[in-house]
């Protein structure tokens, strides 16, 4: 008999889609004790807040949601489990401080979780940082049935000068191909399979001696109940002509490919430790388009870093026109500290930050919607993601965007199935979404 029989527990997961991952394994764990999970957060006895912890604002967010778990405990909550990158990384400040956590847990804690809570419900509050192994097992999907990300590797060898994340989750390490194959084949039937981590492309170089990238996405493009892979985080020092052409010939791998460039100026990169430069960035995008007709490039940029000119971020504007990705994301600089980048003189003050961020994203913005017009009038394959009721229409995307990152197409049709895909004939645009109908909708 356990103190654990009968509760009830209520999942909060933050931060980023590799995060994701994590929470579900937790989840899985439940699910084989047998153990209720509830999204009611007031029904639950025990809440987990699975925490991000790469950027201040993200422990932040992460404190008050804890914060706002806590208001609960004159219901029914008894514990609250504090797990993820924020325990790993801050135990020994969090343990003293954050006395609503009941217990703390790193990011490889997952599998001493309910002897940690035992533990607890006998002692009191419970530092259980580092005292379990990178777990396996079993996960229970949080996003809708038809995809699922599939975690290929943790931690990140690379040491922009920027991030924390290789002193929160260590070095790089690839998972063994086996193992991913068989947990992809575990996850059901799969109309897209995204794969992650903090650096897909350098898969298996650490596990192997060699990379494995190509030989892993050749694998699990075999599995019978995966229709379709997306690729995410792909470094661009990494993208090998081996996996343009698999990105081209494998009919599995969708003509999209995501790489965090960061920046587009030769100073601003080499301050970041970043690999590359601005005239072979453009040369690989030729390149892939080359090789790939009709990809999608996706990619991710810093404004504000230390020292950036104004001449810098009007250069990086002009990439974007250049470079004409599909999609983009752009994020103020944040300083860290233990980062390399936090000892760097000329840091920029936040308004300019904030105004170069806003300046990004108007010229993105422009690039987009010229895309995306381009697209009204032809008839694009879009997987259907559910039903937006606020609308009243269909919801689905195109295989150039990718789940909660990119943009929709909004869709009329006299029936849909989640998971399915339709051909969709695009009546109009916006400078991020499409809209359309099927083509025998009346």
């Amino acid at each position: 008999m356990s103190v654990l029989d009968g509760k009830t527990f209520g999942m909060i997961s933050l931060g980023c889609d590799k995060n994701r991952v994590d929470a579900e394994r937790m989840l899985g764990i439940l699910r084989e004790r047998g153990f209720a999970v509830t999204n009611d957060a007031s029904e639950a006895q025990v809440l987990i807040v699975n925490t991000c912890a790469f950027l201040a604002s993200a422990r932040k967010e992460a404190i008050d949601a804890v914060l706002d778990c806590d208001a609960l405990r004159g219901g029914k909550l008894e514990k609250i489990v504090v797990s993820g990158c924020l325990p790993e990384k801050f135990a020994d400040e969090l343990f003293p401080a954050l006395t609503e956590a009941d217990v703390l847990l790193g990011t490889c804690d997952a599998d001493v979780l309910l002897s940690a809570l035992e533990r607890s419900y006998a002692e009191g509050r419970i530092n259980a940082v580092h005292t379990g192994h990178e777990g396996e097992g079993g996960r229970v999907l949080t996003t809708p049935l038809h995809y699922a990300y599939l975690k290929i590797a943790d931690g990140c060898s690379n040491h922009c000068t920027y991030c924390l994340i290789p002193k929160i989750r260590g070095k790089y390490r690839s998972y063994p191909e086996e193992r991913l194959v068989s947990e992809a084949a575990e996850l059901g039937e799969l109309s897209e399979l995204i794969l992650v981590a903090q650096d897909t492309t350098r898969y298996g170089e650490d596990l192997y001696g060699e990379n494995r990238f190509v030989h892993l996405i050749r694998s699990l493009t075999a599995l019978d109940n995966v229709a379709k892979i997306r690729l995410l985080y792909c470094y661009p020092d990494v993208i090998s002509d081996a996996l343009i052409e698999e990105i081209a010939r494998n009919d599995k791998v969708l003509k999209y490919i995501d790489i965090p460039l960061q920046h587009s100026e030769d100073r601003i990169l080499k301050l970041m430790n970043r690999k590359g430069s601005r005239a072979e960035y453009l040369a690989l995008l030729h390149k892939l388009r080359e090789r790939v007709p009709g990809i999608a490039v996706r990619s991710t940029f810093i404004a504000g870093f230390p020292t950036e000119t104004e001449e810098e971020a009007a250069a990086l504007a002009g990439f974007l026109r250049e470079a004409k990705l599909t999609n983009a994301g752009f994020f103020a600089y944040s300083r860290e500290p233990e980062t390399a980048a936090y000892k760097l003189k000329g840091q920029i003050p936040t308004r300019i930050k904030q105004r170069r961020v806003k300046m990004l994203y108007k010229v993105q913005e422009q690039v987009s919607a010229s895309f995306l017009r381009g697209m009204v009038g032809s008839t694009v394959e879009v997987l259907c993601d559910g039903i937006d009721f606020d609308r009243g229409c269909f919801v689905g995307r195109a295989a150039f965007s990718a789940p909660d990152i990119d943009g929709k197409v909004y869709f009329r049709a006299a029936d849909a199935v989640q998971g399915e895909r339709y051909r969709i004939k695009i009546l109009d645009a916006d400078s991020y979404d499409l809209y359309g109908q099927t083509e025998d909708y009346e």
